[in-house]
């Protein structure tokens, strides 16, 4: 039997798991998309954010790498490497991200310099 009280629900509460599910497919195309290709030889490198230049460029050349460029943050650096094992070795020394710099660029309207 109902004693009077109504439970508010906010309309919009149903629609949560929906935007969840958007906004994670969305950030889950745009990595795919910004995915370096076969063949590439150029890679922007993303570490964790705390970390500062000089603990990325030990990671870059750790991976025997060597380092072209550096973006608008410290966790963030334009690699290069021939090694078709490079991207791996980045992952395995502790990248976060390795990217497609130019696409990369494109996307955020960076001048160069600013990844």
């Amino acid at each position: 039997m109902p004693d009077g009280r109504t439970i508010s629900r906010n309309p919009w509460s149903g629609l949560l798991p929906s935007a969840a599910l958007l906004l994670c497919s969305a950030f889950a195309a745009l990595l795919i998309g910004l995915a370096p290709a076969a063949g590439q030889t150029q890679f922007a490198v993303i570490t964790a954010p705390w970390w500062n230049l000089s603990r990325t460029a030990a990671l870059v050349g750790a991976a025997e790498g060597d380092i072209l460029d550096v973006g608008g943050l410290p966790n963030v650096v334009i690699a290069h490497s021939d090694d078709p094992g490079f991207v791996a070795a980045l992952y395995e020394k502790g990248a976060w991200l390795v990217l497609d710099p130019v696409l990369l660029r494109g996307c955020l309207g960076g001048p160069k310099g600013a990844v």
